[in-house]
């Protein structure tokens, strides 16, 4: 039978020879498609307290609202780039999309508790898988050189959305009903979705070739594409958690991500405990709180974008003229920023320790959240591109991993936040957290300093003596978005076996 034709698309075809507009359009679709998705994970805690007093429930029941989207999303986040190559970015874009408006819809009005909960755990699974496909997508439709824009307003909905979820929520809860509010969000999932189904065309290389062999009524190798399934299955669900098991330097910085990520969600529960019991604050005034982590999240990418990603490339640009092109730099250069990172959230977290206190202004607390904000934004942005130079074939399995892990702990710690701090006391529960984040440094140091013998001992990480023949590979971009053009199958751009 017939084989697809060539790689290379017709310039009609080829997404990167759209329109600049039409490029743009597209990808600030997707962005406000994620959006939505992102920001109800804890759009919910803002009228928490309006779901508790309906239906009568305790804290500790009502935060599975919180738990179980989290726990949708470790799942979610595994499948979306394996469907997104077998059939194609908009399709997939389109379904989930719409399940994710069909099932904020039965939150909405949900008889009871229980259907609300099911259906939230179902708005996880069904729409976290976009943030597994955006990168490829942006990877489409932009140039590495064309991407710093794009990677930067990305990074801020991705981060952003999520910690300034229970602001809107927490006041427009003092007016509406909270059914009101959910309603917003299917309505904001539905113009979106609508919009996807209208303005977002098929981007992903190969489907394209696919439709425009069938178009040409050449037919491809039936046994070829079912094995084909079968490897992108298996890689991108088993490499994943090969990795977390064989690489120490995947387990320490994941673990260590993971808890730094969950903060935030455990911040949603231990935040209205501090400020009532030293400020007497509502819930829902608790909720505007978390202005200051987003204000942290924007300083972290501009910090990252503005200051980190220069000082990078200058340094690489020298290596790259001293060694006449031979060598490139090495993945612990991008550390840096992780050490920062691991500086800042024990900062924000003792900051909040010593000034948590009722003779001391809210103004001073509140504020701790601003390096907590700049920490998590800082670590993402600089742990994932670490990965991506680390493992140039596999970086998408491993991005895959620490997003899994992190979602384990968005959805275990809201339920931890409450009985840790009636337990242990405000003050020292906020020690224990802020000596645990401080891990995060020498694990850091260990990293810069010895990288290069544990990369010795990896399988899959980008060895020194390679350095010349990597600096040619395209990387995965399925969630970075620093690669090059989307190749082969998800998990990496190359087989490692």
């Amino acid at each position: 039978m017939s084989q697809l034709l060539s790689c290379v698309l017709p310039s009609e075809y080829d997404p990167r020879q759209w329109s600049k507009r039409k490029r743009w359009t597209i990808a600030l679709i997707i962005w406000n498609l994620i959006a939505p998705i992102d920001i109800a994970s804890t759009f919910y805690s803002g009228v928490q307290g309006q779901i508790q007093d309906e239906f009568a429930t305790s804290d500790t029941i009502a935060t599975l609202g919180v738990g179980l989207y989290n726990l949708g999303a470790i799942f979610g986040v595994l499948f979306g780039g394996p469907l997104s190559e077998l059939y194609g970015r908009r399709p997939v874009y389109i379904i989930l999309s719409t399940c994710f408006v069909v099932f904020s819809l039965g939150s909405t009005f949900s008889p009871n508790l229980s259907t609300l909960l099911v259906c939230r755990g179902f708005m996880g699974l069904l729409g976290s898988p976009v943030f597994s496909i955006y990168g490829g997508s942006v990877a489409d439709l932009f140039t590495p050189e064309e991407r710093g824009p794009v990677v930067a307003l990305f990074t801020l909905v991705l981060q952003g959305a999520p910690t300034i979820g229970p602001v809107p929520s927490s006041s427009l809860g003092l007016i509406f009903p909270w059914r009101w509010l959910f309603g917003f969000i299917t309505i904001w999932g539905g113009v979106l979705a609508a919009a996807t189904i209208l303005f977002v065309p098929e981007t992903e290389p190969t489907t394209i070739r696919r439709k425009i062999a069938e178009s040409k009524g050449v037919v491809a190798d039936i046994g070829e594409i079912q094995f084909s399934k079968a490897k992108i299955w298996r890689r991108a669900l088993l490499t994943p958690i090969t990795m977390l098991r064989n690489e120490p330097i995947m387990i320490w910085t994941t673990l260590y991500h993971s808890f730094v990520y969950g903060l935030l969600f455990l911040l949603l529960e231990a935040y209205p405990h501090i400020y009532d019991s030293h400020y007497s604050m509502s819930r829902e005034q608790t909720g505007l709180v978390f202005i200051a982590p987003f204000i942290g999240n924007v300083l972290g990418v501009l910090i990252y974008f503005g200051y980190h990603k220069p000082q990078y490339e200058a340094r690489q640009r020298v290596i790259q003229i001293e060694s006449g092109g031979k060598s490139e730099i090495e993945p612990e250069a991008r550390l840096p920023g992780v050490l920062l990172a691991s500086l800042l959230t024990p900062i924000g977290l003792f900051w909040l320790t010593f000034s948590a206190h009722p003779d001391v202004h809210y103004f001073f607390p509140v504020f701790s959240g601003v390096p907590i904000g700049m920490g998590m934004t800082l670590l993402q942005l600089s742990l994932f591109n670490y990965y991506i130079d680390l493992y140039p074939t596999m970086s998408a399995s491993a991005i895959a991993a620490n997003s899994a892990v992190r979602n384990i702990a968005a959805t275990v710690l809201p339920s931890v936040g409450l009985p840790l701090y009636t337990s242990l006391g405000i003050r020292n529960a906020n020690v224990l957290l802020a000596c645990i984040s401080c891990i995060g440094l020498p694990t850091g140091v260990i990293l810069y300093v010895f990288g290069r013998r544990l990369r010795a001992a990896s399988r899959w990480a980008k060895q020194a003596t390679d350095a010349g023949s990597l600096s040619h590979q395209s990387v995965e971009p399925s969630a970075p978005l620093l690669a090059q053009y989307p190749q082969n199958h998800y998990g990496g751009t190359s087989s490692s076996e």
